[in-house]
């Protein structure tokens, strides 16, 4: 169990410098390849979507292919800035690059399928944290979690260290929550320290019991139940909280334990930690 391949999707308007970054220490660490995907719409597709009030002010296809093209040059050049930074090798022809690397592709479609398409075979997708006002990211996010089948590690737009210094698992019995624990075992036998957050249990009877802490010893990993105090009305926040009190790099959790209609309606941890989470989380759904 590890990891080799590491698909990172881009698309235009929305910062990738994070993305960027977290795959390149992945990269080295796990001597992975990253594939560097940017999708740009379909100009026109994109243009039906327009309302004809502004398409006849001159928003046209062309005009939507020509910022795309710009677009694509731009993350482009940001792409062999980042790769040449880190001495990530280029892809070279058709044979299977050994050692850390990264190739750049470019699609015209939409963000879904892209993600879809090449999540289905890589190891981890790196993809930026959703927003509400970017309907791509909220895009990205659902095909990588609920489509690829794959860990996927959502960045803030900021991550100043390795996220594989200290890991919080967010830890509450579900299916979901034992998906994240063994597709994020790569990142936890690297990490300097891993904690469990699982508010609603004894630490005491965790630590003798069979579950998350003895299996994660019986793969070489030393782990601790973290104590959280008071009572706890929100528990999104306060994993969010004892993760920052306790110098958190990274979170991995189950994404959506409940519908996500109904997160959507009553909240819930994956809605509360996606809007807030200022360090990168792994999920698995």
């Amino acid at each position: 169990m590890t990891i080799r391949d590491i698909c990172v999707p881009l698309f235009p308007d929305v910062p990738f410098a994070a993305q960027l970054e977290v795959a390149a220490d992945f990269a080295l660490r796990f001597k992975a390849h990253v594939n560097v995907v940017f999708t740009r719409p379909d100009p026109a597709i994109a243009a039906a979507t327009i309302p004809e009030m502004i398409a006849a002010t001159g928003v046209v296809s062309e005009a939507i292919e020509i910022e795309g093209i710009r677009a694509q040059n731009a993350a482009l050049e940001e792409f062999e800035r980042w790769r040449t930074a880190y001495g990530l090798k280029p892809e070279g022809g058709d044979a299977a690059v050994e050692g850390a690397g990264a190739a750049w592709h470019h699609r015209v479609g939409t963000v879904g399928d892209t993600v879809v398409d090449i999540g289905r075979v890589c190891d981890l997708a790196v993809i930026s944290q959703p927003n509400a006002y970017e309907m791509m990211t909220e895009e990205a996010f659902a095909a990588a979690v609920f489509e690829t089948g794959c860990p996927t590690l959502i960045t803030p737009n900021r991550v100043p260290q390795s996220p594989m210094r200290n890991i919080v698992v967010a830890w509450n019995g579900t299916l979901q929550a034992a998906r994240a624990l063994r597709g994020a075992m790569p990142m936890l036998r690297e990490a300097d320290t891993v904690s469990i957050f699982a508010p609603f249990e004894d630490p005491q009877t965790m630590s003798r019991e069979p579950g998350p802490i003895e299996y994660l010893s019986r793969h070489g990993v030393s782990a601790d139940c973290l104590k959280v105090e008071g009572k706890i009305d929100n528990v999104g926040k306060t994993l969010l909280e004892t993760a920052d009190t306790n110098h958190a790099t990274m979170i991995v959790m189950g994404a959506y334990s409940h519908s996500r209609i109904r997160e959507a309606v009553l909240g819930g941890v994956t809605r509360h930690v996606l809007r807030h989470a200022e360090i990168p989380v792994l999920m698995m759904h």
